[in-house]
């Protein structure tokens, strides 16, 4: 599983920090792999997702890893079924581009959160050159994706919700397209649109993304933010 060597795992661990007796939420997990990266050093995983079908991945690949303290629910990710304070960690990882009301989703966690825990959202961001250029991409490969934020509206986001940023780490992400593509399950005539768009972006974003060009292969990269946020 090339997914579950990335550098971005390393960074969500270094920032959440998990103990030994944590219960975590692991929020819009998808097939749970930030939950996973800190299952063996916490009491309990809860993988919540509002998509059954990442879900049914989720359990699948728990079981081939042998990790038996994590849980997986279908839930609506503005209603979520937890006890306010229930869970010492959230985490949250390339997902927060997916949700139509960031900060209504930043306040259910809050809720949820007890009062000394914390939360590590880690999310891909854009500046002024890559911003228009990386979301179209995006929705191009994804039609649920709704925004990658740029540095300073996250941190807008986050202390609307009440949080505040304790700590912050970043990364540079380099990707092979058709890994990418293929992650998503894009249809080959909408990845042929895509390369194509990515051949014809202006040199200055092309630089920004350092695409790169072979004759069988494109790549280009982004960075990914994580934040640890405490309740303000």
């Amino acid at each position: 599983m090339e997914e579950m060597r990335e550098a971005s795992l390393d960074l969500l661990a270094d920032l959440a920090r998990p103990a030994a007796g944590d219960a975590v939420l692991d929020y819009a997990a998808g097939a749970g792999l930030a939950g996973f990266t800190v299952a063996p050093d916490v009491a309990s995983v809860e993988a919540a997702d509002e998509l059954p079908d990442v879900l049914e991945e989720g359990k699948r690949l728990a079981a081939e890893l042998g990790l038996v303290n994590v849980a997986f629910t279908l839930v609506d990710l503005y209603a979520l079924p937890y006890k306010d304070g229930a869970f010492d960690l959230v985490v949250c990882r390339n997902a927060f581009h997916l949700l139509p009301e960031p900060v209504a989703a930043l306040h259910e966690l809050q809720r949820v959160l007890a009062p000394r825990g914390r939360a590590v959202v880690m999310d891909p961001v854009v500046d002024d050159t890559t911003d228009r250029a990386l979301n179209e991409l995006a929705r191009l490969r994804e039609p649920a994706h709704r925004r990658h934020y740029r540095r300073e509206e996250l941190d807008t986001l986050v202390t609307r919700a009440g949080f505040a940023v304790v700590e912050r780490g970043e990364l540079r992400r380099t990707i092979d397209l058709d890994y990418w593509l293929q992650a998503a399950a894009v249809p080959a005539a909408k990845a042929e649109l895509i390369r194509g768009r990515i051949k014809a972006l202006p040199v200055e974003v092309q630089i920004g993304l350092d695409a790169a060009f072979t004759d069988k292969a494109v790549s280009f990269s982004y960075d990914v933010v994580g934040l640890r946020l405490e309740p303000s």
